[in-house]
């Protein structure tokens, strides 16, 4: 039986479409044993011009869509904005909530967010396994891409990686289901250290560098996580206990075949 996924996105950028296409690729190909069941967006067409590339190929792709603006719903209800490390504002759970009545028909047996801008809460989370992609090693450092780039430099780390995480309301510390390493040394990387290993607040060719690194095993990474969780879906509960499964040999082998 094919896991059947809930796809969230904001799709803020270009990695969001990448990522979808990817997906939907493998699935065609037989080399990914699910299915997207719908797509969850909260953003509405018309809000951004990636966004609307973003919706746009899910329609092409025949894929049902869910778009629920949570910037007109914030809105609307006059609610206030959450603040990162402060509780999620009142009405996050009730948007939460209209998502999830919106899913239910579809009977997910996991959502996957590649690239949703927003912190689930428990709603989801409790109601539904969902899966997120975080740019770092299981003990890397946490936040955005960027901001795990930029500690990356301050620790002059010699490696980084991927982990598929068990989403929970800890931000980006649930139990690790999947995980990639890659190194960030080595002939390309070492005259960027030399150059620009002590600049740590701003984008210079280092952290574009590392960034490539990243992102170029991202849609790898995420197809090889989902079929070892099609093959396995004990790994969705996520045991709190669990290292998870280490996968940077296949993401390298289908790397190298792209």
């Amino acid at each position: 039986m094919p896991l059947r996924l809930a796809w969230f996105a904001t799709a803020r950028g270009t990695s969001s479409r990448l990522l979808f296409r990817a997906a939907c690729d493998a699935i065609r190909s037989g080399r990914l044993d699910a299915e997207i069941v719908c797509v969850v967006c909260n953003r509405n067409a018309g809000q951004a011009e990636q966004t609307d590339s973003f919706l746009a190929e899910v329609t092409a792709a025949g894929v049902p869509l869910i778009t629920e603006s949570s910037r007109d719903w914030r809105r609307r209800v006059g609610g206030e904005r959450s603040v990162p490390g402060a509780d999620l504002a009142a009405w996050r759970r009730d948007f939460d909530r209209r998502l999830l009545e919106r899913m239910e028909p579809f009977k997910p047996d996991a959502a996957m967010l590649a690239g949703y801008m927003l912190i689930l809460s428990e709603v989801i989370c409790d109601a539904v396994p969902c899966l997120n992609l975080h740019p770092a090693l299981p003990d890397g450092p946490i936040g955005t891409w960027q901001q795990v780039i930029h500690e990356l430099i301050r620790q002059r780390a010699d490696r980084s990686g991927l982990v598929l995480q068990r989403v929970t309301t800890e931000l980006d510390r649930g139990p690790t289901v999947t995980w990639a390493q890659y190194p960030i040394r080595g002939p390309q990387f070492d005259p960027l250290w030399d150059e620009h290993g002590r600049t740590t607040d701003w984008e210079t060719p280092l952290f574009q560098a590392i960034r490539r690194a990243g992102a170029s095993r991202e849609p790898a990474f995420i197809i090889q996580s989902l079929q070892a969780v099609a093959g396995d879906r004990a790994l969705l509960a996520g045991a709190a206990t669990s290292v998870g499964v280490e996968i940077s040999e296949a993401v390298e082998r289908a790397l190298s075949q792209t």
